[in-house]
């Protein structure tokens, strides 16, 4: 029969001194993982709310094809709203921008967006979107033959 020594020399457990080296290396990792995931998400909000912006606008030209009559699309700083030619009250609801997104910079032609019953906008124009945290800036083109707005590349 064989008996076990228990020395020191042969204990095959994790130390202390191991694990907390794991932890540091892993939370290292979970550092940089979450700064680009954060970069990330700042990257979205601008994008996104470009993005919602083009699909109003293109809600009011298609009401205004459909009802003939003209719409308008105005602009805050950190909204926008429709309304339809003869009646002041809001289309629907108003939309507010994503948070630490404002309109930074508007053309003649986006105070407001008027869109004819023809699916034509009254005056070409840009806007410009910037983001307060990141410095990000998209741009935002109306054609008016067309009625359509675009991000500039």
């Amino acid at each position: 029969m064989y008996f076990k020594s228990f020395d020191k020399t042969s204990n095959k457990g994790i130390g202390i001194v191991e694990v907390v080296i794991s932890l540091f290396i892993l939370s290292l990792f979970l550092l940089v993982s979450l700064t680009y995931f954060h970069k990330y998400q700042k990257d979205m909000q601008i994008k996104l709310t470009s993005q919602e912006i083009l699909g109003i606008i293109s809600f009011a030209r298609n009401s205004a094809l459909s009802e003939r009559k003209n719409f308008f699309v105005i602009f805050d700083e950190n909204s926008v709203s429709i309304k339809r030619e003869g009646q002041e009250e809001i289309i629907g609801k108003e939309y507010r921008f994503r948070e630490r997104i404002y309109v930074k910079e508007k053309s003649q032609g986006f105070n407001p967006i008027i869109l004819q019953p023809d699916g034509t906008s009254k005056m070409a124009g840009f806007m410009v979107l910037a983001d307060t945290s990141g410095g990000k800036e998209v741009r935002l083109v109306l054609h008016n033959l067309t009625g359509r707005c675009f991000i500039e590349k």
